[in-house]
């Protein structure tokens, strides 16, 4: 059961429980039998309704497609510690599973105890009660009764072979107490209320943690107790002496695993109807019978229209090329929104936010392989992966397709692209990816004066912007590309200092000079200003 119909289970009880509770005592109903058959009835339509009701058809989910733009060993995250496996978040209703079901171990526990012990008093009670073989004829029972040192209540059990255990402290009462009595538990025998007991004990172990169903089974319990004591004083005749001898046995208490002849918890009740020698009408009995379960239905129909239990949702593969490229690229666009902006997110969960949209891209440039913005916006996705990453080898690999992306992109534009690279030398070994360049003497003494937190390439929010002015120089040259800086930004939001880690010669000096002139709103730690250190990308293109 999903946690969203476990609670509306729970409450659907509660609702019905609370609407039925003051029923009987509203309408006066105080017949022992049909009061008894009303506690059963709601009893078993809370256990029933919530496995029989319809439930409410729920939206059909879609199920995303994998995301496969990056083998996810390698892009782990951004530090050593981020290849190891990623934690799941903690699933309260998991655990709160564990402990319903810890808690229906202890209660089965505590039940087998119990019957455990009522054998070992059978198997140690030996001597019988002699006497009352015309009123188990009367009744039409043949139950052992058995005086037993070990009970301090009379108590009856046993579901094939019923046995009735009296304590010895009743041999000293008066005969006409010791019948009512032995009536009282023989005819618990003759209804194999036995079963009954264990069965509501068993409900009671499995739905512990709800407080209305222990109160409705105490309510059946109670029932259960007021219609034996009616028959029982049918059968002795003697209702005096039978209030007198619940009064006097409910002077002790003791431990006893069913409900016993005196259950303290029931006896203010028990005696008050007792003391009440009129009954009702057959036509009142009717009439509030009819009406207590018009007004339980009426309740269980408006629970069920409060608390609708919902199917399970649906999941099905979504349709074919359900979105335009144009929809697919404004969804990545969100992502990168998001990967840029959310500084709450951990390096994993920008990573996955990062993958996410580069998968919305690749879905756009599968219907339309030639479309600039998811070209475009894929280069920067790719970059900011490789940012993430920690393996050289796979970083350097993000930057080439970055760069492939970045030049059919120009080439689609018209722009000529850039002269090539010159040739390297030859070399018998395959040569690995450049490690970062050293950091300059001014940027590292501004890096130790700050301290600043290393927040990946998610700048702050920038409130002055400089665009870079493109060198003469290399505007003859026809060099275009994308520098990459990593920059100090300290409290007040200034650029502190900046580092070029991806070089591009003719174009250095002006990517530091932009960059250098930016401002951003300043970082804030629980309030404080807090330097911050991030990487950017500055971009050179031909027009």
């Amino acid at each position: 059961m999903i946690p969203a119909n476990a609670l509306a289970a729970c409450a659907q009880v509660a609702a019905i429980v609370l609407i039925s509770a003051g029923l009987p005592r509203l309408l006066r109903l105080s017949a022992p039998g049909p009061q008894y058959l009303f506690w059963r009835v709601l009893l078993a339509v809370c256990l029933l309704l919530p496995i029989v009701q319809p439930r409410v058809p729920a939206d059909i989910v879609f199920v995303p497609a994998p995301v496969q733009a990056a083998p996810p060993a390698a892009d782990a995250g951004v530090g050593p510690s981020t290849v190891a496996a990623r934690i799941a978040p903690f699933d309260w209703f998991v655990a709160a599973q564990l402990i319903v079901a810890a808690g229906i171990g202890a209660r089965l526990a505590r039940m087998a105890l119990g019957i455990a012990r009522l054998r070992r008093m059978r198997q140690r009670a030996t001597d019988p009660v002699k006497g009352f073989e015309e009123l188990q004829h009367t009744i039409g029972t043949h139950a052992p009764i058995l005086w037993s040192a070990d009970v301090r209540h009379p108590v009856c059990f046993g579901a094939w072979k019923p046995v009735v255990l009296l304590p010895v402290t009743l041999r000293d009462a008066d005969p006409a107490a010791q019948r009512a009595v032995v009536a009282h538990e023989l005819h618990h025998v003759k209804r194999r209320d036995w079963l009954w007991i264990v069965a509501e004990e068993l409900v009671r172990s499995v739905l512990w943690f709800h407080p209305a169903l222990w109160w409705l089974i105490s309510r059946v319990q109670l029932a259960r107790e007021t219609v034996v004591d009616e028959l029982s004083i049918l059968v002795t005749n003697a209702r005096r002496t039978y209030l007198d001898t619940l009064l006097a046995v409910a002077d002790d208490t003791g431990f006893a695993s069913t409900p016993a002849f005196s259950a303290r918890r029931h006896l203010f009740h028990r005696v008050t109807l007792l003391s009440k020698e009129g009954g009702m009408s057959s036509i009142r009995v009717a009439v509030a019978c009819s009406a207590l379960f018009v007004a339980l239905g009426a309740g269980a129909a408006g629970a069920l229209w409060a608390f609708p239990l919902q199917a399970p949702a649906k999941q099905t593969k979504p349709p074919r090329d359900p979105l335009s490229p144009e929809m697919n690229h404004r969804i990545a666009v969100e992502y990168w929104e998001k990967a840029n902006k959310d500084l709450s997110l951990t390096p994993d969960e920008k990573l996955d936010t990062v993958l996410r949209g580069i998968a919305a891209e690749d879905r756009a440039l599968a219907m339309n392989p030639e479309y600039v913005p998811a070209l475009t916006y894929k280069n920067l996705f790719l970059r900011m992966q490789a940012n993430l990453t920690t393996d050289p080898t796979r970083r350097a690999q993000l930057i080439n397709q970055a760069d492939e992306l970045h030049e059919k992109t120009i080439a689609l534009r018209g722009v000529p692209p850039p002269p090539p690279p010159p040739p390297k030398p030859s070399s018998s070994s395959e040569e690995l990816p450049p490690p970062p360049p050293p950091m300059p003497d001014e940027y590292r003494r501004h890096f130790e004066e700050l301290n600043p937190v290393r927040i990946g390439n998610v700048p702050p929010l920038k409130i002055r912007d400089v665009k870079p002015a493109y060198p003469p120089v290399a505007l003859a040259a026809g060099v275009q590309g994308i520098v990459v800086v990593e920059a100090i930004i300290d409290g007040a939001g200034r650029v502190a200092g900046a580092r070029v880690l991806r070089s591009i010669p003719l174009l250095d000096a002006a990517a530091m000079e932009a960059v250098e002139q930016w401002e951003f709103r300043p970082v804030l730690s629980n309030g404080v200003p807090q330097p911050v250190v991030f990487v950017t990308t500055v971009n050179f293109t031909l027009k």
